[in-house]
């Protein structure tokens, strides 16, 4: 189960799951192309909205990932390398963190993030 809130103020989302939902997650991003639902929630609170969906794919043209909000969807693409930046990233929290941590996920904090990316915090799901 996974879930992505977004808020357009601070222009910050949330991505979270259950540890089996992150690293399902991790693992899809480990694809070429693909898409995932999200469970919504009706109140997202502070966030403003719940997205409805992911869509992402590998662009070899690309050396970075670049993680943006498009109305609803989250839209996430990149070349390999930083595919597997990213999914590294959230399989890594998915298995070794506390239940009560978060990871950041934001240019300039990785470089393997593209500057116009929304910053992205993954948390599990309460």
């Amino acid at each position: 189960m996974l879930q992505v809130l977004y808020s357009g103020e601070a222009r910050e989302l949330e991505l979270s799951g259950t540890r089996q939902g992150l690293l399902a997650f991790g693992q899809l991003l480990r694809g070429k192309a693909g898409n995932c639902g999200l469970s919504e929630n009706p109140r997202p609170f502070p966030y403003e909205r719940s997205l409805s969906g992911v869509l992402f794919r590998e662009d070899p043209e690309r050396a970075t990932v670049s993680i943006v909000t498009e109305g609803q969807i989250l839209r996430i693409q990149g070349g390999r390398e930083a595919l597997d930046l990213l999914a590294d990233n959230v399989e890594s929290f998915a298995s070794e963190a506390d239940a009560s941590n978060h990871c950041h996920v934001d240019f300039p904090t990785y470089d393997y993030v593209a500057p116009e990316s929304d910053p992205l915090v993954i948390v599990f799901m309460k």
